[in-house]
C-alpha cells in the first residue's frame, strides 16, 4: 500500500495540472538543509479523491525538495488499520504527518505521541474533527461557505438564468429551490450559507429586485424579504438522510410553482435529484418536463458528470483535493521551519459542460 514519490517521478505525474499549485514553488522553500520526510495518510487510499490530493502532495514535494511517502486505509470503515498506519509513521520519527482522520477519537493516544515526539500533525480534507491533543497546528481543506457561493455566483450570472427568475412578480414570485441533505452536518450547513447569503446578494443586485427576495423553508435559514417578495429561495430538508427520504424531497421540489431552479448540496442530494426526474430526462433541455430548470449540484459523482454532459445539470463546483495535497506538503514543511501556520481554504472550482474534460477541470473529479 505504500508508495514512496521520487522528485523526478512527481515531475511527470501531474504534468497537466502543474500550474494549479505554484504559489507554494514561489513562497516557501525547504529551509531545513535535508531532505525532508512526510507522511501522509488519506482516508481510504485507492479512492480518486485522495489519488489526485496525492499527485498534489507529489508535486509540491517536487518543488520544495521533499521526500513524501503516501498510505491510507483500504476503506474509510477501517479505522484499526488506519490507526496502525499512524503508528507506524510516528515511529518513523519524520519531519511532519499529514492526515485525514478516520476516527479522531482513536487515534487520540496516537497523537498525543506524535505531540510528545515533537511530530507536527497537519490535517487535510476532513482533516482530524474535534482533537484535543494539540497535535494537529493547521488544516488544508475546502471552505464551504465559499464553495456554496462559488455554484451561486456561476448560476445567477448566467443570462438565461437571470431572464427567468426576473418573470417573478408579486403575486407570482420565482422559485429558487435549496435541497439539503440535513441541516446539522457542518459542510452542509456551510455551503447552504454561502450558497443563500450570495443568491440574495446577486439576485438583489439585478433590476427591480432589491428586497424582494426571501428565504424560506427551513427555520434555520428563514430571512423575510424587505419588500413584497418577487423571488422565494425555498430550503428542502428531508426527515432523514436516506436515499428514499431524498428522492421524495425532491420530487416535491419539482411540484413548487414557478420552479426556475434549484441546488442540490451534496452528491446524495443529486442523486435524489437524478432519481426524482426520471434519471434525469425529464431535465433534457429539449424535451424534458422539467427543461427549463436550471439545476446546480455539488461534488462530482459519476451520475452527476454524465448530467452534466448531457445538459441535464447547468454545472457544480467540485473541491479541489489535488490543492489539499499540494497546500497540506507546503504547511508540512514551514512548520518544520519552525514557521508559524494556520488553515488553508483549498478552493473550488466550477464546471460544466463546456469545461468538464478540461484536463485541469479532469483531475479534480471524483466518485
Amino acid at each position: 500500500m505504500k508508495k514512496v514519490y521520487s522528485v523526478l517521478f512527481c515531475v511527470l505525474l501531474i504534468m497537466a495540472v502543474v500550474f494549479a499549485g505554484s504559489v507554494f514553488a514561489e513562497d516557501f522553500k525547504n529551509t531545513s538543509g535535508k531532505e525532508m520526510d512526510i507522511r501522509i495518510i488519506s482516508k481510504s487510499f485507492n479512492n480518486q479523491f485522495y489519488q489526485a490530493a496525492f499527485k498534489g502532495a507529489a508535486d509540491a514535494a517536487a518543488k520544495l525538495g521533499v521526500k513524501i511517502t503516501t498510505n491510507g486505509p483500504d476503506m474509510e470503515t477501517n479505522t484499526s488499520q488506519q490507526v496502525e498506519q499512524v503508528k507506524a509513521a510516528v515511529n518513523a520519527k519524520p519531519d511532519a504527518i499529514i492526515l485525514a482522520a478516520c476516527d479522531t477519537a482513536s487515534l487520540e493516544e496516537t497523537l498525543d505521541a506524535a505531540k510528545e515526539a515533537g511530530i507536527p500533525v497537519i490535517g487535510f480534507d476532513s482533516g482530524v474533527p474535534g482533537d484535543t491533543t494539540g497535535a494537529v497546528l493547521a488544516t488544508a481543506a475546502t471552505d464551504n461557505a465559499k464553495a456554496g457561493a462559488n455554484v451561486a455566483e456561476n448560476l445567477i450570472a448566467d443570462p438565461n438564468f437571470q431572464k427567468a427568475i426576473l418573470k417573478g412578480t408579486e403575486k407570482n414570485p420565482t422559485v429558487l429551490a435549496v435541497l439539503a441533505q440535513d441541516a446539522t452536518s457542518g459542510s452542509i450547513v456551510q455551503r447552504v450559507d454561502g450558497f443563500i447569503a450570495k443568491a440574495v446578494a446577486a439576485l438583489e443586485a439585478l433590476e427591480g429586485l432589491s428586497g424582494a427576495v426571501s428565504v424560506s423553508g427551513q427555520e434555520k435559514w428563514t430571512k423575510p424579504s424587505a419588500k413584497p417578495e418577487k423571488v422565494k429561495i425555498v430550503v428542502v430538508v428531508p426527515p432523514s438522510s436516506s436515499a428514499a427520504d431524498i428522492q421524495a424531497a425532491s420530487k416535491t421540489i419539482f411540484t413548487m410553482d414557478n420552479l426556475v431552479g434549484v441546488f442540490a448540496g451534496n452528491q446524495d442530494a443529486v442523486n435524489g435529484v437524478i432519481s426524482a426526474t426520471n434519471d434525469g430526462t425529464d431535465l433534457d433541455r429539449k424535451d424534458g418536463i422539467y427543461k427549463n430548470i436550471f439545476v446546480v449540484g455539488f461534488d462530482s459523482g459519476t451520475s452527476q458528470r454524465e448530467a452534466i454532459k448531457d445538459g441535464q445539470f447547468f454545472g457544480s463546483v467540485t473541491q479541489d483535493p489535488y490543492q489539499m495535497g499540494y497546500q497540506a506538503v507546503g504547511l508540512a514543511v514551514r512548520v518544520a521551519n519552525g514557521e508559524k501556520i494556520s488553515d488553508v481554504d483549498t478552493g473550488s472550482k466550477w464546471y460544466n459542460a463546456q469545461n468538464i474534460d478540461n484536463e485541469d477541470i479532469a483531475i479534480l473529479l471524483y466518485d
